[in-house]
């Protein structure tokens, strides 16, 4: 197991129990249908937090699976979590090799306790050629086209332009904490990634809000939260927090995209 897994050896566990169902420990199903077990983001770039990141998972798949094969999919996700609690932040796209050329294609993908198809997303893709967790299976180049200076340029503009851009008309959820965190984070690493054609953690992403203008006490309670860390505020400091955050990341888009 790679060491970067060694800190968090309940996550370890987790990614091996997943392994080892992949691999056909479950009743042989699915031995030879999977090809390629990966992990990245904050586990891969080192900036993992445990009870508050993600655990960014990617399956090499033949092919799309059939209905037969997503149905054990959503089966060993299920029994995963009843046995670990960490579970829930367990998210992996199956990736088919035969559609991974297509950015646009929408792979199925295990996340918030569901299966669904999202797009395998270029800054997904990146990641997982920065510096993988190779659980097993051939290396994400041999099989990941790199991306261009535009390419990933690109791709940062889509973070922005799809979900998060639909996510500003809506009022009442800038009130919660997690759109907050999740939605300047988004914007941090995309504007990094646009100015400078770098990937940065989300650490970093906290450290350049300050320096951009995001108020001070946001900023906090954002880095607070990172770290596990309750913060209380008001009804009325969170109200006037979400005005505040939706409109700089209104005008932040609005420059961003606008130069596309």
């Amino acid at each position: 197991m790679d060491p970067r897994l060694e800190p968090t050896p309940v996550v370890a566990a987790l990614v091996r129990a997943l392994d080892g169902a992949l691999d056909g420990a479950l009743d042989g199903a699915l031995d030879g249908i999977v090809t390629g077990l990966y992990v990245g983001g904050s586990l891969a770039s080192g900036d993992y937090r445990a009870g508050v990141s993600d655990i960014d998972g990617v399956a090499l798949m033949e092919t799309t699976p059939r209905p037969a094969v997503r149905a054990q999919l959503t089966a060993i996700h299920e029994r995963l979590g009843h046995e670990f609690e960490e579970a829930s932040a367990l998210h992996c796209a199956y990736v088919s090799a035969v559609q991974v050329t297509d950015v646009t294609h929408a792979h199925w993908t295990w996340a918030f306790d569901e299966l669904f198809r999202r797009p395998f997303s270029r800054i997904a893709r990146a990641e997982l050629l920065a510096d993988p967790i190779v659980v097993f299976g051939p290396a994400p180049a041999s099989w990941l086209a790199p991306l261009t200076s535009a390419e990933l340029r690109e791709g940062a503009r889509a973070e922005l332009a799809g979900y998060w851009s639909r996510a500003l008309r809506k009022r009442a959820i800038w009130n919660q904490d997690v759109y907050v965190d999740m939605g300047l984070t988004v914007w941090a690493r995309a504007d990094a990634t646009i100015t400078d054609g770098v990937l940065i953690t989300k650490t970093e992403a906290i450290a350049r809000m300050a320096e951009h203008g995001v108020p001070a006490d946001v900023v906090e309670g954002v880095a607070r939260r990172r770290t596990g860390q309750h913060v209380d505020i008001t009804d009325e400091q969170r109200a006037h927090r979400a005005a505040v955050v939706r409109q700089f990341l209104r005008d932040e888009f609005a420059r961003i995209l606008a130069g596309s």
